[in-house]
């Protein structure tokens, strides 16, 4: 809606009357003389003025009109950007209404007429006017709270794709100006804090303060985060610092290059969470958001992912490390080369094809690891775009030298390969008799005599080993096992039951990330596995063992469609993989709650039975077949596939017990110490207050936390600061690698990444239909230039003023009413001579007079019916 910003002006509108008047004063009645030429006038006398009067109309509604325009351009009407009622029909119906005024001045002598389009043009007045000042009055309302002293949280995107120049400057650049600009417009006693809204919010000004130093000091050092944006998280952030603020008044500023990736605009729920936070404040504040244009054309390449074959990395043989390579950009991109570096070395590079527009390929390397300890991959393609941000993916690989798994036999048996872990035994840690280690050369020596040509040895990998180191005990002496903590895997294989406080710690061992494999036999007894619960009472099994099926006869066989299990899916391959061979003779029937979240099911026979079943019991896993993997349920150890999926069980259930060393922005990387000996155990409050620190991108610095684990086992180191994607160096002080297991790492400390966000780059625009949900729980308001975002900040009603396009309105209009004047003139000039035909009848006088009246009579009663000449 429109309203005006000098009102008093609109009492110029009376001007209007001017032409009407003169228009009134001039009329002239017509004077009857008779004469005897007038009755050659007779035939083109109702036609004559029946163009008259439509040009007299024409003129008068122009007239009024150019001097409606000029009033209302002296009026100063303005448009807010966010109009409580709609703006279109306060302009049109004044215009409207004052043509009216002068319609009903052309046909003046038609009374009914006449006050029809009067009372129209009224109603159109007071319609405008009082809708006006209707959108004036809640204007004021609105934005009256942010007049007072304020509290503002300015949101500066840090992402990835402010970094694009457009027009020849970075949207980041344009971002800190206008928080300058912000900061300029504000009161003294204004408090103003900023975060850097990434993938994880970074106060940068926690608190909201009015030293405008520190604040200007602040945004000149502030650097891009790289990542998304996450919106929500940001604005949460921006609440908790506003609730720190002493201020009535809230003010929140999005500064954003409007990057549709981050906001979760169809996430009602977590809008609608966000407006509870806001809603708790003194004052609900208003979220202000200034866009910037996003490039219309975009050429970029980026490592969107790097995967790897295996979960557990070791040293025993190569990994395969699959590099993803897309196309974000708006045109296609010529074949690049990707590079493969390790630990700062190069050691592969492949090339792509040509890309099209958001499309993309694969490439694969292969690389055997050497050295146990934390590994850095760097997958780089070597392009020239204009987001070098994600050219490059970092990966940390923690290289394992060995993988303990403890088998806990429950059927064992005198004969060989007929116990119920044989076979899981050799297909973990096969023996090949053949194999010989081939040692590393020894380091070439320089003092050789140097008259001696044999070159030195070309260094050679030792023979492939096994990672997997199992160890078999019986299930009697299950009891015996002190830790658990000490296997990545325990499988249980034909166990019938455990003890009770066996099966408790073990539970707790699969709570803190130890994998657990359940591969039922014969003589397992159900009514144990169905009671075996966690601490907190949950079931330790995703599944109920119902009944064992016998099916000598028509063995059932593994659909391969179902194996949807990253553990198994390399099953699923039908060229690879010989799985559709397997005949299952006899299994468990599981009875699975697929309604409960932790659960899911792998794999199913054809019977339609699940085959494979997983439940999450708190950081670790526990998977359970319905087969055993021997002999005795059929013909699967005798496979190919057999050997890689019990591999593959394994790794997977290991996952855990490793450092995660590639974590999502805001998630907290953590890595464990165990106490070497019982006296670090004793001593662990000792070594509390120690702190490392933390080497972050761009030279950022944190301290890690350092929290001693339960029942004296050791020391968890912590860091939450991960608030930007790159690579991450812990620095443990000396003393702990003296008293604690410390993992092997560089000499400049142990490496972790925080992952990117591999949407980023599409740079897919933000449009109003993806601000429908945030703007039902927010009061957003979406400035389009800079003085809209200050306006809005500093209490200003934000809009446009309008009196530059009436101005140019009325220039066109009179100049509309002078050609056309001057048209009129000309046409009535030259049809002032009328042919005359002369005849021989001629009526008398009274005859004429009578005819002519008559005429005259059926012209005005035309003109009352409707407004024609």
């Amino acid at each position: 809606m429109v309203y005006f910003l000098e009102a008093a002006m609109l009492a110029g509108l009376a001007a209007v009357a001017i032409p009407i008047i003169i228009h009134l004063l001039n009329r002239q009645r017509a004077t009857i003389v008779d004469w005897g030429a007038m009755r050659f006038l007779l035939a083109s006398l109702t036609m004559r003025r029946r163009r008259i009067m439509l040009e007299e109309i024409i003129l008068m509604a122009l007239r009024c009109l150019v001097i409606a325009l000029l009033v209302l351009a002296l009026a100063q009407p303005y448009m807010p950007s966010r109009s409580s009622i709609p703006w279109a029909p306060v302009l049109p119906a004044l215009l409207v209404g004052a043509m009216l005024v002068g319609i009903a001045a052309a046909v003046w002598s038609s009374r009914r007429l006449r006050w029809i389009l009067l009372g129209v043009a009224g109603a159109l007045f007071l319609f405008a006017l009082g809708t006006s000042a209707l959108e004036a009055a809640l204007q004021e309302k609105q934005w009256s709270l942010a007049s007072g002293e304020r509290d503002v949280a300015i949101l500066i995107d840090g992402s990835a794709s402010t970094t694009v120049p457009v027009d020849g400057e970075r949207n980041f650049d344009r971002a800190v100006e206008e928080a300058r600009a912000v900061i300029a417009a504000c009161r003294p006693a204004d408090a103003i804090s900023i975060i850097l809204a990434g993938p994880v919010p970074r106060p940068v000004v926690p608190n909201p303060i009015t030293d405008r130093d520190e604040l200007l000091q602040a945004l000149h050092d502030l650097r891009p985060s790289g990542g998304s944006m996450r919106v929500l998280d940001a604005l949460n952030a921006a609440a908790t610092s506003l609730a720190e603020g002493h201020n009535p008044a809230k003010k929140i500023v999005l500064l954003t290059d409007g990057q549709q990736v981050g906001w979760n605009a169809r996430s009602d729920a977590r809008w609608k969470f966000l407006a509870s936070g806001l809603a708790s404040l003194p004052t609900t504040p208003q979220v202000v958001c200034r866009t910037f244009p996003l490039p219309e054309t975009l050429r970029n390449a980026a490592v969107s992912t790097v995967r790897f074959s295996r979960k557990v990395v070791g040293t025993d043989r190569p990994v395969g490390i699959e590099v993803a390579v897309r196309n974000t950009g708006t045109s296609a991109f010529e074949p690049v080369s990707v590079e493969l570096v390790i630990d700062g070395a190069s050691v592969a590079r492949l090339d792509t094809g040509e890309m099209d527009p958001q499309a993309g390929e694969d490439v694969r390397f292969e690389y055997r690891f050497l050295e146990p300890g934390p590994h850095r991959v760097v997958a780089r393609v070597l392009a020239d775009d204009e987001l070098p941000l994600d050219n490059e993916a970092t990966r940390v690989v923690p290289v394992v030298e060995q993988l303990p798994v403890l088998i806990v036999e429950g059927n064992p048996s005198p004969r060989p390969l007929d116990g119920a872990a044989s076979f899981i035994e050799i297909a973990l840690a096969p023996v090949d008799e053949d194999a010989e280690a081939i040692p590393l050369p020894e380091e070439y020596d320089e003092n050789v005599d140097e008259a001696d040509d044999t070159p030195p040895p070309e260094p050679q990998e030792p023979a492939l080993g096994n990672l997997v180191a199992p160890e078999v005990i019986e299930a009697p002496d299950i009891d015996t096992v002190e830790d658990f903590a000490r296997y990545g895997v325990v499988v249980l294989a034909g166990v019938p039951r455990l003890p009770a406080a066996t099966a408790d710690r073990l539970a707790r061992y699969v709570a803190e990330g130890g994998g657990l494999l359940v591969v039922p036999g014969e003589n397992i007894v159900p009514a144990f596995y169905q009671a075996w619960q966690s601490e907190g009472g949950r079931p330790i099994l995703p599944a109920r063992f119902a009944q064992r099926r016998e099916l000598p006869d028509a063995p059932a066989h593994i659909s391969l469609r179902t194996l949807t299990h990253p553990a198994v899916t390399l099953l699923a391959d039908e060229a690879n993989s010989d799985a559709d061979r397997a005949l299952v003779k006899t299994y468990w029937t599981l009875q699975v709650n697929e309604k409960d979240p932790g659960v899911a099911v792998g794999g199913r026979l054809d019977t339609g039975d699940p085959l494979l079943a997983e439940r999450t019991v708190g950081q670790g896993y526990v998977l359970m077949t319905a087969m055993a993997l021997d002999r005795r349920a059929g013909n699967l150890p005798s496979l190919k596939c057999y050997v890689p999926l019990v591999h593959e069980l394994a790794y997977y259930l290991a996952a855990p017990t490793l450092a995660q060393v590639n974590v999502k922005p805001g998630s907290e990387f953590v890595l464990e110490l165990p106490a070497a000996s019982d006296d670090a155990a004793r001593r662990i409050d000792e070594f509390a207050d120690l702190t490392p620190t933390v080497a972050g991108p761009h030279g950022l610095q944190y301290l890690a936390d350092l929290d001693a684990l339960p029942e004296g086992r050791g020391l968890r180191v912590g860091v939450p600061q991960t608030y930007e994607p790159g690579l991450y160096r812990l620095a443990l002080p000396k003393v702990l690698a003296e008293a604690f297991d410390v993992p092997p790492a560089p000499p400049d400390g142990f490496p972790f990444v925080v992952v990117d966000d591999a949407e980023e780059g599409r740079l897919v625009p933000l449009t109003d239909a993806d601000l429908a949900v945030p703007s039902k729980h927010v009061d957003l308001f979406r400035a389009t230039t800079t003085d809209n975002l200050i306006e809005a900040v500093t209490g200003d009603v934000p809009g446009e003023e309008l009196w530059r396009y009436l101005a140019l309105a009325m220039l066109v209009g009179l100049l509309a009413e002078v050609g056309l004047a001057r048209w009129i003139a000309g046409q009535r000039h030259m049809h002032s001579a009328e042919t005359v035909s002369f005849g021989p009848d001629t009526p008398d006088v009274e005859t004429f007079r009578a005819r002519a009246k008559q005429m005259l009579g059926e012209a005005d009663a035309d003109s009352k019916g409707a407004p024609r000449a």
